[in-house]
């Protein structure tokens, strides 16, 4: 686009040259045969009329570029204003700044803007095995663990079109937003744009403060995060019976974000949410340890 603005300019100059070359008659040179037209002697001239003095040759102040070609400076004008808000718009976000404003903006609109919110699957996964002082502990904790890991099958396929749905499920969950990340909460981000299609990867910084909530630490802005609440609620009176709920530590690292958004309208079509969260507790005095990665993909409908 670059060299076509500049072509384009250029030939634009060319024509105010000609055009100005036009204006001031043939230039003196070789003779080219045509007739030329007697010349006339001062004693020939009427009485009251006589020839300028060649010692002081006639000058006449130089025509600005609008006084004497209008039309042509108005078309490099127009040209130049085009060209001005052509490279505006096609100007890819460069910056963390400028990408993380650009996935706020749309993200921030799916919520209250978008007609549903497909989630196409959520994908569990073990990122560490099990860290147990007592071995045989560890290769039963590993196991049961591995066997709770994949797909989950409630929520492949699944759409959400109210606006209790969507504010529930979509993260940030039980939010009415979907981010409050800046640049400083990434170590990364990267823009790129294919047929009219931004995608936008973040990567965010780690979060070694333990037990993070919604719009705190780094995750918590931007991602449907495990808390030690839902850690709790999850083990039931059972589990709850032999951790120590003051031992229960969450961290997240790895955390990425990947989404794409039209071009056009700004208005995000495919986000896919990538944690890596650690677990660390005691449990009838031994001390636990194990990562976990949850990967969800969702689609947005207008």
């Amino acid at each position: 686009m670059k060299n076509i603005r500049q072509a384009l300019a250029a030939v634009l100059a060319c024509a105010l040259i000609l055009s100005a070359l036009s204006a001031c008659g043939k230039p003196a040179g070789k003779d080219t045969g045509e007739q030329s037209l007697p010349l006339v002697s001062q004693t020939e001239l009427p009485a009251d009329v006589t020839l300028p003095d060649e010692t002081q040759p006639e000058t006449t102040e130089p025509q600005s570029m609008a006084e004497t070609e209008p039309e042509t400076a108005q078309a490099i004008a127009e040209t130049t204003e085009e060209m001005q808000t052509t490279e505006k718009a096609e100007k890819i976000p460069q910056t963390k700044e400028e990408i993380v404003a650009l996935y706020n903006n749309a993200v921030n609109q799916v919520k209250d803007g978008s007609k549903a919110i497909v989630s196409n699957y959520t994908l569990n996964s073990q990122t560490s095995d099990a860290t147990l002082s007592n071995k045989v502990l560890q290769n039963i904790a590993n196991k049961l663990i591995s066997a709770n890991m994949g797909y989950d099958k409630k929520k492949a396929n699944v759409t959400y079109s109210s606006a209790a749905e969507k504010r529930e499920n979509f993260p940030v969950r039980g939010q009415s937003w979907s981010s409050h990340l800046t640049a400083s909460d990434l170590t990364k981000a990267t823009c790129t744009e294919q047929d009219g299609v931004y995608t936008v990867t973040l990567y965010l910084s780690p979060d070694t403060t333990p037990n993070i909530k919604a719009d705190q630490g780094h995750a918590g802005k931007g991602f449907s995060i495990i808390t030690k609440d839902s850690i709790v609620e999850g083990a039931g009176s059972l589990g709850m019976s032999v951790i120590e709920e003051d031992s229960i530590k969450l961290t997240f690292k790895n955390c990425k974000i990947t989404a794409k958004i039209d071009k056009q309208t700004g208005k995000l079509t495919d986000a896919n949410y990538f944690q890596d969260w650690t677990l660390a507790l005691t449990a009838l005095g031994i001390d636990v340890a194990v990562s976990f990665g949850s990967e969800d993909d969702y689609s947005i409908r207008w």
